[in-house]
């Protein structure tokens, strides 16, 4: 029973993943890693004990535990892509307001 459930909730995973791409509110190239996670968590839901095969290939005594690095794991490398993404927006907006100034300035001389 604690499958069908996990199961639901991976599909909510995804459809809130598609109902976010089709708002716009989430771009394509960002979400496909969201959907790489949730096609994931759909599989461990539906093959819950394929974990302790992984863990055995990687040689982990606690198979949950090797589930966990996994997740912090993809966490760290979607906030550090996030972090270079804002920082090279900031980059892009110091530059824009420094075109700005340089316009305005032209235009205030004349």
């Amino acid at each position: 029973m604690n499958r069908i459930y996990f199961i639901i909730i991976a599909l909510l995973c995804l459809l809130y993943i598609v109902r976010a791409v089709r708002k716009n509110s989430l771009s394509i190239k960002e979400s496909f890693w969201w959907f790489v996670a949730s096609v994931a968590m759909l599989i461990l839901a539906i093959f819950p004990y394929s974990i302790d095969s992984i863990a055995k290939i990687f040689g982990v005594d606690y198979p949950p535990s090797l589930f966990f690095v996994f997740c912090i794991i993809f966490l760290v490398l979607i906030n550090f892509r996030s972090s270079r993404r804002i920082a090279i927006q900031n980059e892009k907006i110091t530059e824009l307001a420094q075109h700005i100034a340089i316009l305005e300035e032209k235009v205030n001389d004349k």
